[in-house]
C-alpha cells in the first residue's frame, strides 16, 4: 500500500544554518508526521532549545503537518 505524500517547506534560523548545511528546502514526508518527527529527520539536536512555527503561528510538537505547511526552526535568543 503506497502512502500519499506530502510536501513541507523547512526553514533554519541563525546557527541551525551552519550545523544543518541549508536554509530552507522542501521535503516530502508521509501523510500525517508531526513536528517532532520533522525535527527527528533532520538530525536537529533535541536537548536544543528552540522555536517553531507552522505558517508564522506557534505549533506544538505533536502536531500533524499538512501539505504546503512552511515550518520554521530558530534557536532560543536571550540577552538584553
Amino acid at each position: 500500500m503506497n502512502q500519499d505524500k506530502i510536501k513541507i517547506t523547512v526553514k533554519l534560523i541563525g546557527p541551525f544554518v551552519n550545523q544543518l548545511g541549508f536554509s530552507e528546502k522542501i521535503m516530502e514526508f508521509p501523510e500525517g508526521i508531526t513536528v517532532e518527527k520533522v525535527l527527528a529527520s533532520i538530525s536537529l539536536d533535541p536537548t536544543r532549545p528552540r522555536i517553531v512555527t507552522r505558517n508564522g503561528q506557534a505549533v506544538a510538537m505533536g502536531e500533524n503537518l499538512k501539505n504546503g505547511d512552511r515550518i520554521a526552526i530558530s534557536p532560543l535568543y536571550s540577552g538584553g
